[in-house]
Order: structure tokens, then sequence, then C-alpha cells
């Protein structure tokens, strides 16, 4: 009689679990951004959130939460219950911040599930009115001249890390200048206060677009499809940086299975829609569209890289 019990209730939290899926989500769910409203991640989540309110249903609620390289806002998802009404769209300031930050409230593998990659460019390396190069073999030759100042979105953020990374690899002299955010160092950058910012095409393409900055390449080993006229790092001798920037939906750790499944299944529609892909286009950046797995295994290799890169750069979070 017990171990028709025990089937009996196995069969029933199977059940639940199932119609917990299907009934997903059941009211309101919030949408957490780490980043201050009106930056390149919050248009993109609000695109996005467009989209999903008419998949789901039910209303979508951005909330800002910026702050800490991105860990306040991500530090509120770890706390959140693991049913899929909170939600968090970040950068790749996911991967970069903890290699520095030792003493985060929460454990970025453990506390969070990675959902799925929702848009990817390289990193794109613009340089200000100071800068005589136009391409990016020039860049080198001049920066290897005349040391150069690299803007940051802060200490911590991945244009910090990749700023280090070019430097490192390419055997650049300079140093790096914080600023308090993307759009803070853009605009430091175009008021002659930096020489370089290294970012993602839809935080800088913007500001090329216009004139205000220059594009002078982009990080990788080959050009970037949507940029064929830009210089790729590869293609100048700069080895040993195959990275992207990227932008990706989480969720709170433990989460079950099929619930993530869901999710990501619903979130990779949503990227594929007119709407949201016209955005992408704009903005000169790939779709993601992953599986839950291949996005987490990006996200912890990236962990890796960075936090050896934090080791031999000697970069901290004072």
């Amino acid at each position: 009689m017990r171990h028709v019990l025990s089937l009996a209730t196995a069969l029933a939290v199977i059940a639940g679990a199932a119609a917990a899926q299907d009934d997903y989500p059941s009211g309101p769910v919030t949408l957490l951004v780490p980043y201050s409203p009106g930056g390149s991640t919050d248009r993109t989540a609000r695109a996005l959130a467009t989209v999903l309110e008419e998949k789901w249903g039910q209303p979508l609620v951005v909330e800002n939460r910026p702050g800490a390289g991105s860990m306040i806002g991500t530090a509120a998802l770890a706390q959140a219950e693991p049913d899929g009404q909170t939600l968090l769209l970040n950068t790749a300031a996911f991967a970069t911040a903890p290699a520095i930050q030792t003493d985060l409230p929460f454990d970025p593998r453990e506390d969070i599930t990675p959902i799925t990659m929702v848009a990817t460019s390289p990193y794109v390396v613009v340089g200000g009115a100071e800068v005589e190069a136009e391409n990016f073999a020039d860049f080198l030759a001049e920066a290897r001249e005349d040391p150069m100042f690299f803007a940051t979105a802060g200490v911590g953020s991945s244009s910090h890390f990749t700023a280090e990374l070019l430097a490192q690899q390419a055997e650049l002299p300079g140093d790096v200048v914080h600023f308090s955010g993307g759009g803070d160092a853009n605009t430091q950058l175009m008021g002659g206060h930096a020489d370089i910012y290294i970012s993602t095409t839809a935080s800088v393409m913007p500001y090329v677009n216009n004139g205000q900055v220059k594009a002078l390449g982009v990080l990788g080993a080959e050009r970037f499809e949507l940029l064929p006229d830009v210089q790729s790092s590869g293609e100048n001798d700069v080895e040993g940086i195959d990275i992207n920037g990227w932008v990706g939906m989480f969720a709170p750790g433990g989460m079950d299975a099929e619930l993530v499944e869901t999710i990501n299944a619903d979130v990779n529609e949503a990227i594929r829609s007119d709407s949201f892909m016209q955005l992408l286009e704009e903005n000169f950046v790939l779709p993601g569209d992953t599986t839950a797995d291949e996005f987490s295994q990006i996200v912890y290799d990236e962990m890796d890289t960075w936090a050896g890169l934090a080791e031999s750069r000697g970069i901290s979070a004072q």
C-alpha cells in the first residue's frame, strides 16, 4: 500500500509540474535590467518585453536595478522564487564582474539559471577625435607610438576587460579610465577625455553612424558580416581574442528543467519576431537563439577566461 501511495504522490507531482508549465506565466512577469533606463540593454529589454507580453497574455514589467557592474540587479534575481515570474536581461558583465567582485551575496553558477542568449555582436574598437588612425592597423601603430587612454563603462565591466585583453594580446601601452556606464564612456570619448572605447555594436554604432566617433576595428579572428569594411584584430596578427559581446536572459537558480525549456522556447520565438529582428538589424546585432545548455556553457567558459585575465593583469575592484 505504501508503494502505491508513493507512486500516486510522484505522479501527482509530475502532473502538477506539467500543468505549471502549461499555465506559465501565471501572472505579471518582472524583467530586471541591471542598468539605467535609456541604454542599449534597456531598449533591448523593452522591445523584447513587448513581444513576450503579446505571446504570454500577461503584463511584463521592466524594472531597472543599476549599480555595482550589474550585480545589484543580478543579486535581486538570485533572491527571487524560481517560478519564472522574475527574469533578468544582462550583458557579458554577468561573466566579467565576478572575476573581481569576490564578495558577491550569491553564487553566479548556482543561484542563477542561464536561459538563452538574446543577441550577440563583436566588440568594436572606436576612436575619438584625437585619434588620427582610420583603421585597426594604423590604430595599433599609433597606440604603440603614443600610448592612449581607454575609456570603460566602469571597473569590472565588459569594456574594462576587453580593453585589458586587447592591451595584453597586442602588447599595447596605455591606461584605462573608468566612467559611470556606457553612455558616460561614449560622452567622455566624444568630449576628448579618452581616446578609445571598446563595446558592442548596439552601444557604439549610433555614434559611429552620426560621425561622432570612428570604428577602427572589431575584436575577433575575422571581420563582422554586418560591418564588412571594418578590419578585425585577427587580420592584423592580434591573436587570442575570440570572444563576443552578448545580451542574455537569466532566471533564478533551482528552476525546474521543464520550465527552463518553456521559457527558452518562448524567448527564442520572440527573438525571431519581425519587430525584434528589425531592432537587432538597426543596431548591427545578430540574434542569439541558443539552448539553455549552450548559453550556460558560453557564460561559464567566459567566467573562467575573465578570471584568468584578472589574475594575469592584476585587475581588482579597487
